[in-house]
C-alpha cells in the first residue's frame, strides 16, 4: 500500500510540475502567439497571392503553431513596407516581411531618396520563387507581335507599379533590344490594379512575372486574352541564361540583341527576379527565432 501511495503521490506531483508556470516555459515560443506577414503592395498582386497562400501553410511548420495574419503596406513600390520592416517592426520574432527586393537593392545602390535601410541587416530567412519575367499585350492590340512594335506609329502603353522596380527594368531591357519607346505608365499601387488597366483597355500591355501570371490569370493566356512576346528566361544549373521550360516557345531577349547594354541591363534585371521573392525579419532578430523561421 505504501508503494502504491508512493506511486500515485509521484505521478501527482509530475502532473503539477508539468502544469505550473516554471514547466510551461519549455512551450514552443510561438505557441499561442500571432506572426504578422507584411507585404509591401496591396491584394491582388503576385505578392499578395504569394504571402496568402504561404501563410495557409507556414503555421504547420512552426514549433507551437502560431496564428499567421497577412498585413498589406503599399506605398512607394514597396518602399513604405521596407523601411517599416527595417526601422519600426519588433524584432521579436512576431515580424516578417515581403518587398521588392530587387527594386530595394537597386535603390539602394543608387543611394535614392527615401530609402532608411541597409540590406545587409536584414536577417534573410527564405525565397518563395525564382521569377521569370514576360512582355505580355492584349491580343487585340496593335502590338501583338514583336514585329507589331516595332513597326507601330504610337508606342504601345505600358502600366508599371513604379520607377526602377523590376518590371520597369525589364520593360526598359525590351526596349533597347527592339528599338522602341513604350508610353510608359506609372503609378498602379499593385499588379491588380494594373491589370484592371490591361482588363479596362486603358494599358496595351505589361511586363510581368510569368509564375504570377499562371497562377492569378491562366485563362488570359489560356483564351487568348493577352499574349507573351518575349521572356527573361531563367539561369540553369551553370548560370547560363535559358529559355523558361513553361514558355519554350518565348524568345529570349538575349536573342533578339547582341548590344553590351542590353546585356548588361538585363542580367541586372535577373538579380531581382533571382532574389524579388525573399521573405525577411527586421534586423536583430535573435537568431534563433530565424532559425526556426528559416527552416
Amino acid at each position: 500500500m505504501k508503494k502504491l501511495f508512493n506511486l500515485v503521490m509521484g505521478l501527482a506531483l509530475v502532473f503539477l510540475l508539468s502544469a505550473s508556470p516554471g514547466v510551461a516555459a519549455d512551450a514552443p515560443f510561438y505557441q499561442g502567439k500571432t506572426l504578422t506577414l507584411i507585404v509591401g503592395y496591396p491584394p491582388g498582386g503576385g505578392y499578395g497571392g504569394y504571402a496568402v497562400l504561404i501563410s495557409r501553410h507556414l503555421a504547420k511548420h512552426i514549433p507551437g503553431n502560431p496564428t499567421i495574419v497577412v498585413q498589406y503596406m503599399p506605398g512607394g513600390g514597396s518602399m513604405v513596407a521596407a523601411n517599416h520592416l527595417f526601422n519600426r517592426a519588433t524584432p521579436d520574432g512576431l515580424t516578417i516581411g515581403t518587398v521588392a527586393m530587387g527594386q530595394m537593392f537597386a535603390s539602394q545602390i543608387a543611394k535614392s531618396e527615401g530609402v532608411r535601410f541597409d540590406l545587409a541587416k536584414w536577417k534573410f530567412i527564405g525565397n518563395a520563387a525564382v521569377n521569370t519575367e514576360i512582355l505580355i499585350t492584349r491580343s487585340d492590340s496593335p502590338y501583338a507581335t514583336l514585329e507589331a512594335l516595332k513597326k507601330a506609329k504610337q508606342p504601345a502603353r505600358i502600366g508599371y507599379l513604379a520607377k526602377g522596380d523590376n518590371h520597369h527594368m525589364f520593360g526598359v531591357v525590351v526596349e533597347e533590344a527592339l528599338g522602341i519607346r513604350f508610353n510608359s505608365i506609372f503609378g498602379y499601387r499593385g499588379g491588380g490594379e494594373a491589370d484592371l488597366g490591361l482588363e479596362r483597355g486603358e494599358l496595351d500591355g505589361r511586363t510581368v512575372n510569368l509564375n504570377t501570371y499562371l497562377i492569378q490569370h491562366p485563362d488570359w493566356i489560356q483564351r487568348g486574352f493577352v499574349k507573351i512576346l518575349v521572356q527573361g528566361g531563367v539561369p540553369d544549373e551553370n548560370g547560363k541564361t535559358i529559355r523558361d521550360p513553361t514558355i519554350p516557345n518565348i524568345p529570349l531577349i538575349l536573342e533578339l540583341s547582341s548590344s553590351p547594354k542590353v546585356k548588361k541591363l538585363h542580367d541586372f534585371t535577373a538579380l531581382g527576379t533571382t532574389i524579388g521573392r525573399l521573405y525577411v525579419a527586421p534586423p536583430k532578430t535573435p537568431d534563433d527565432k530565424v532559425e526556426i523561421l528559416q527552416k
